[in-house]
């Protein structure tokens, strides 16, 4: 057994280790104790002497907690969950009856029961947050997730929500065409994986600008695979999930100021405090980034700019009413206001690599600016053994700028993106079995008017194009425990859809010196050009069964089959029907030397149908892809840790008809292997460190590519260099420490908005000097 560590103190004493495995046939003795406020590391203590049992910390975060002072009369395992739950802890009873105490998995279920602390009933039921599985654990876990908690974006190098792509093997590119898998989302405004900030969907906008905040995340999840069956719609990719860190539990103010290379900079302020002794608490902050701009636009210099400015506001409520025991609250709003980056930078007719001066020669180029508003709540009320949870989201973007170097003349662009869900679900766990049930209703639109004037005619064109998706969902849920060895699950969602697209446009004649603007031809003589639009109505079964084998303590099988799909498309001329990528994943996880070391080995299989393009026509390409991942996380000791993955992709069409000689191409994108690997050092307080490297393989890119037809290969490294202290971290980041010039995606011959073959380069070298103080 290695030595029990609770922070400095190092072994919380023990006597006579009691078993909870009698608890089923004996009654848990009740305690009294007067609890001082101060450390968790002394409350423990407390706990451990009047118990009689040996309390051993293997989460490492004993010693930076805190405890409330309290007077507690509860039997062990009430006192223990209590204690830990605040902090993001939870504990497991070991075979010499010794307790572990560990750090909890986003959304694990905790079961309180029934306990009074200064005889006030407690909630028997975890706070309901967006890190809560929507339907149970065992749908949750059957995926591949790559978690990556506080303890290392503490000391992470990432500077934007860019560089998501390496911290996880067979994820790659960025923005709204950041893919998993195979499944790349660069070519229509609606894409198949789901991204969301403490439940708030993020669309498309608002990850394609990099403007969501990473300051003060706390946890995010990569679940690769489909999530269609939890999410109700558009995930056949996977899913990424972005967490924000609970309310702290005295008040707190936290500020934080950067310094970058080519004008970057950064600042923001944060305060978080809880409401008395309950989790009710709040969080809000506010954070500006100037950004720098490194693409010269050849063709379109009036399109340059030094910088760009970003502005988020963030607050999230967490409401666990002490007189209401079973239910919980959790509120976040984003609000957000910049720049948007140069979406492409160069022409597919230019050959590739580019110069290393980043120039542009792209015909046309963008300036425009974004504004955005999205919420979200999750509810919940319940017991041990059931609950009823509501959940609903609200997002609206919008763009407007002007397009610049058009052979027609300027062009004025106005997008509206609007997203918003809501469903009902409820869960009963009675002994053995797991039955969950659930309604969602989710609309998606977009709406996108630009104005293009026709130089030396002085005539203008207003265009309009509405999409509209509205969906609306049924599913159940059923499992079953065989002891604590095998379980399995099977689901069924069925998604119904309603398509809508509309085109119109209408032109005019102005007069000299007029800015092109989306309805200037509203106040002018017009006529109709013409309007077309379509409609579609389609339905689709979703499945998910899963099946676990837990072999021993430390070594786990999953057998899982779930389905993705992605919205239908319609035009005056065709209906398409949705696409469904159906996968299947066998997955292997283990850990050893009391969870020092820790593996995951997952090889799945894609069957992808009905893939189209909404832009042109439809395709109906069908394609395979298979793969493998594995991941590895090792405690090299105290101060160490290192992590290693490695992806494998075979990604092929087996029918592909657009535009394409080839019968069965690769699909565009999709690198046959990804690398990243990590070491980091340090501890609470003193000097760390984090070195994370990432290499992506060649890929087969869409058309009019040179040389080759190819993506190439490209290396990518980070580090991060700081001292923390009690209150304050300084720190030195670097990201692409090598100044690597690669290409980050390639956008299709044809995409909704703009025409042509474009490229989009990776960031360049940034660097950022941090300096961050918290008062409490």
């Amino acid at each position: 057994m290695r030595p029990v560590r609770l922070g400095l103190a190092g072994l919380l004493t023990a006597v006579v280790p009691i078993g909870l495995h009698a608890a089923g046939t004996a009654a848990e003795p009740v305690y009294t104790l007067e609890l001082e406020a101060g450390p968790l590391l002394g409350c423990l203590e407390q706990i451990a002497l009047a118990a009689r049992v040996a309390i051993v910390d293997r989460s490492e975060r004993v010693a930076a907690a805190a405890c409330t002072g309290r007077s507690v009369h509860a039997t062990l395992p009430q006192a223990l969950d209590q204690l830990l739950v605040p902090a993001g802890l939870t504990w497991r009873r070991r075979d010499d009856g010794a307790i572990e105490v560990i750090q909890a998995l986003p959304g694990e279920r905790v079961d309180l029961s029934a306990l009074t602390i200064e005889d006030t009933p407690l909630p028997s039921l975890a706070p309901v947050t967006a890190a809560t599985p929507p339907v149970t654990s065992m749908a949750h876990e059957a995926m591949s997730i790559t978690r990556v908690e506080r303890e290392r974006l503490s000391a992470a190098p990432l500077l934007s929500l860019a560089q998501i792509a390496r911290y996880a093997p067979n994820v790659y590119a960025s923005g709204a065409s950041l893919a998993i898998r195979g499944q790349e989302r660069d070519l229509d405004p609606f894409s198949g994986l789901s991204v969301r900030l403490d439940g708030i969907d993020l669309g498309s906008s608002l990850i394609e600008g990099d403007m969501v905040p990473v300051e003060g995340l706390a946890g995010l999840e990569l679940q690769r695979g489909p999530r269609s069956f939890e999410r109700g719609g558009n995930a056949t990719a996977g899913a990424l999930d972005l967490y924000t860190a609970a309310p702290t539990d005295s008040p707190s103010l936290r500020a934080s100021a950067g310094l970058g290379n080519d004008t970057a900079m950064r600042g923001s302020i944060t305060g978080s405090t809880r409401f008395g002794d309950s989790e009710s608490g709040m969080r809000l902050a506010l954070e500006r980034r100037v950004l720098a701009e490194y693409v010269h636009e050849v063709y379109v210099p009036e399109a340059n700019r030094d910088y760009r400015v970003v502005d988020n506001l963030y607050a999230k409520l967490n409401a666990v009413p002490e007189w209401l025991p079973g239910f919980s609250l959790e509120f976040a709003l984003l609000a957000v206001s910049g720049d948007d980056p140069a979406l492409y930078i160069a022409a597919g007719q230019f050959p590739f690599p580019l110069a290393r001066e980043r120039r542009s020669y792209a015909r046309e180029a963008g300036r425009t600016q974004a504004r955005a508003l999205g919420a979200a709540l999750n509810l919940q009320y319940g017991r041990d053994d059931w609950n009823l949870r509501l959940s609903a989201n609200s997002t609206f973007a919008r763009q407007e700028g002007l397009w610049l170097g058009s052979g027609f003349g300027p062009s004025g662009d106005l997008n509206n993106e609007r997203r918003r869900a809501v469903g009902l679900s409820g869960r009963y766990t009675p002994g053995d079995w797991e039955m969950a049930a659930g309604v969602e209703f989710s609309a998606v639109s977009f709406a996108d008017t630009d104005t293009l004037w026709i130089s030396g005619f002085r005539r203008v064109a207003d265009n309009r194009e509405d999409l509209d998706f509205r969906t609306r969902s049924g599913w159940l849920w059923l499992g079953h425990h065989w002891g604590d060895r095998l379980s399995a699950g099977i689901g069924l969602r069925q998604v119904e859809e309603k398509v809508q697209q509309r085109y119109i446009s209408i032109s005019c004649t102005i007069g000299a010196g007029i800015t092109p603007r989306p309805g200037a031809c509203a106040t002018r003589a017009s006529q109709l050009e013409y309007t077309e639009g379509g409609r579609a109505d389609t339905s689709t079964p979703v499945p998910f069964l899963v099946g676990n084998w837990d072999i021993n303590d430390n070594n786990r099988l999953s057998l899982s089959h779930g389905r993705g799909i992605r919205s239908a498309g319609t035009r005056p001329e065709y209906t398409q029907k949705p696409e469904r990528d159906d996968s299947s994943q066998l997955t292997w996880q283990a850990n050893w030397f009391d969870e020092r070391l820790k593996a995951r080995l997952a090889v799945f299989r894609t069957l992808i149908r009905e893939r189209f393009h909404l832009a042109t026509n439809s395709i109906g390409a069908r394609g395979r892809v298979h793969g493998a991942e594995f991941e590895l996380d090792a405690r090299l000791g105290e101060r160490w840790r290192a992590t290693l993955g490695l992806g494998l992709l075979d990604a092929r069409y087996d029918y592909y008809r657009y535009y394409n000689e080839n019968p069965s191409p690769r699909l565009p994108g999709a690198p046959k292997y990804t690398v990243l690997a990590g070491l980091r050092y340090g501890a609470e307080q003193g000097w760390y460190g984090t070195l994370d490297a990432y290499h992506a393989a060649e890929a087969e890119t869409a058309l009019d590519i040179n040389p080759g037809n190819r993506r190439p290969a490209y290396s990518l490294a980070d580090l991060r260099l700081g001292y923390r202290l009690d209150a304050a971290d300084f720190s030195l980041t670097i990201a692409n420490a090598t100044d690597e010039l690669y290409l980050d995606r390639v956008d299709f011959r044809y995409n909704v908005r703009r025409q042509e073959t474009r490229y989009r380069l990776g960031d360049p070298r940034r660097i950022e000097l941090r300096w961050q103080y918290e008062w409490q």
